[in-house]
């Protein structure tokens, strides 16, 4: 102890930071080794004596020039003040490391040198993943590992996929967009027998009515202007798997009608040919379109709707399955952590009931983007509040409605189909009805804008 009362002798501090299990190693102002405890020896595998006095880049050699470069330009940001702190996980000799990097300064402020530490979370990786296994497990039967939920809402489903999937039979999936329809299919065609042959998906929405006959069908060398060689439909290329024809709804009636032939006779035939080639496809469709509206309003056959509709499955919007939140979110949590090299992060409890009481009118896709923008813009182990997107932190105007007592789907629907409509009239007034300049201004791409022009019915 010192000779003041309340102070500590230096080598107090030294033999603490040489006890801890946590690998520390200090660099100074010139970014040179200035200390390194034995447990960071243990982890780098080095020996504190040859590297003491070195410059950090020269460990790198002229062998990794990337290397070198990547760390440079983080020390400087550090030191800068640009970047508060750094966190990055490394694997190395069969063990998982935390790395965390901190600018140290003194009271007013002066840049004295960076502390690194390195923490094994071996362990806590090995366990995360178990309970992933598990969650998947008790979650969904199917493995598929986008397709969770553990709601009253969702378990229904889970059992309708399980029990169609061992079957041959038509399927029409209906709901909102972003309720993940898409990967209802996968889970039936993963789940099937027919899943080691091809899912070939077709997005009725995404193609002009003039090339999507010959998109689903084939055609002949020929057939029509700039058919240069015969070509095989998406029917032809699923032979033996499942087709999966999204937005079905936007196809035009003359599509519908021999879409209906395929499913009486299970042949197709190409532009500009009277051969007919049999088929061995599962079809399964999806819609976010009530299909029995468009029956009684003329735009859709009602005899192509019973074939179509033999197995419903319907998927609940996201706030009618708020149980089913917070799985969701820890799971694009883990994967986008993954994928962006991130530290394994938690949900801060002010952000889980933020994103507990969001009404997500995008539904699960708006939740993955939210988690994925959270995730790129966070800076330490924790998902903050303020790494949501606005919308999530906005203050809910008074008299909102709880989500223990959602509005219809109905009427929240139409409003935003009517939000998105008024949207894009407006841009296209203010551009002059060019719609790569409204594109641009809505801030989405113009086949987006022509797709949702074609769906909302704006001309």
């Amino acid at each position: 102890m010192g000779s003041e009362k309340g102070t500590i002798d230096p080598a107090v501090y030294r033999a603490i930071l040489a006890s801890m299990g946590d690998g520390i190693v200090f660099l100074d102002t010139e970014d040179c080794f200035a200390y390194i405890n034995a447990a960071a020896e243990k982890i780098r595998g080095i020996r504190a004596e040859n590297y003491l006095g070195s410059h950090i880049l020269s460990i790198f050699g002229t062998h990794s020039n990337h290397t070198s470069e990547r760390v440079r330009k983080l020390l400087a940001a550090l030191r800068s003040g640009v970047l508060p702190f750094h966190v990055h996980v490394i694997e190395t000799r069969g063990r998982i490391f935390e790395n965390s990097y901190y600018p140290i300064r003194d009271k007013g402020g002066n840049y004295l040198g960076t502390l690194m530490m390195s923490r094994d979370i071996t362990e806590k990786e090995r366990l995360k993943a178990e309970n992933l296994t598990l969650r998947e497990q008790v979650l969904s039967e199917f493995g598929c590992c986008d397709l969770v939920g553990s709601s009253d809402v969702m378990r229904p489903i889970f059992q309708i996929i399980n029990a169609a999937a061992a079957v041959d039979s038509t399927i029409l999936i209906t709901g909102e967009s972003g309720t993940g329809k898409e990967l209802v299919a996968r889970a039936v065609h993963q789940h099937s027998a027919r899943k080691d042959l091809p899912m070939i998906k077709v997005n009725c929405a995404a193609l002009p009515d003039t090339l999507l006959e010959s998109e689903l069908f084939g055609h002949e060398k020929g057939a029509f202007t700039g058919a240069i060689k015969e070509r095989k439909g998406k029917f032809e290329q699923a032979h033996g798997g499942t087709i999966f024809l999204d937005e079905i709804a936007e196809m035009p009636l003359a599509a519908q009608a021999k879409l209906l032939r395929v499913l009486q006779e299970r042949t197709v035939e190409r532009l500009g040919s009277t051969r007919e080639i049999r088929v061995d496809v599962r079809i399964i469709a999806a819609t976010n379109r009530d299909l029995r509206r468009e029956v009684t309003a003329g735009r859709f056959r009602e005899d192509l709707f019973y074939r179509l509709n033999v197995i419903p499955i319907h998927i609940p919007p996201l706030r009618e399955r708020t149980e089913d939140i917070l799985a969701l979110a820890r799971q694009f949590l883990n994967r986008f952590a993954e994928k962006m090299h991130k530290p394994v992060m938690e949900i801060a409890p002010e952000a889980q009931k933020a994103l507990l009481e969001y009404n997500y009118p995008g539904n699960v896709r708006e939740l993955e983007n939210a988690v994925e923008r959270a995730v790129a813009l966070s800076l330490g182990s924790n998902l903050r509040l303020g790494d949501l997107p606005s919308e999530f932190t906005a203050p809910r105007p008074a008299g909102a409605q709880p989500l223990s007592q959602p509005a219809s789907p109905a009427s929240l629907a139409d409003s935003v189909h009517s939000m998105e409509k008024n949207a894009i009239e407006e841009a296209l007034r203010s551009t002059g009805n060019k719609k790569g300049d409204a594109a641009r201004l809505l801030g989405i791409s113009r086949k987006t804008l022509w797709e949702k022009m074609k769906q909302l019915g704006v001309t």
